[in-house]
């Protein structure tokens, strides 16, 4: 069953901005390029798990964790399949 575009969450337009510049730095070291579309799909299980319990950002960012809304709308976009 097709999608309701009004529904559906996209890298574009919902998920690639809610990762900052300190987000993309932190990663970057473990190999996860959270600027990348292509790292997020490949990495969006360990990604997910982090944002949930929150792990990620990390403590000493400064950054506040991920909302519920946040943690919600990253989980749709897994499961509707990663949509562009």
């Amino acid at each position: 069953m097709p999608q309701d575009d009004a529904n559906t969450v996209t890298w574009t337009n919902d998920i690639k901005n809610m990762f900052t510049a300190v987000d993309i730095a932190a990663m970057l070291p473990v190999g996860i390029d959270l600027s990348s579309y292509d790292s997020v799909k490949s990495n969006a299980g360990i990604i997910y798990a982090r944002v949930y319990n929150h792990s990620m950002p990390c403590a000493q960012s400064g950054e506040p964790p991920w909302t519920d809304t946040m943690v919600a709308t990253f989980l749709t976009w897994i499961t509707q399949m990663f949509p562009m």
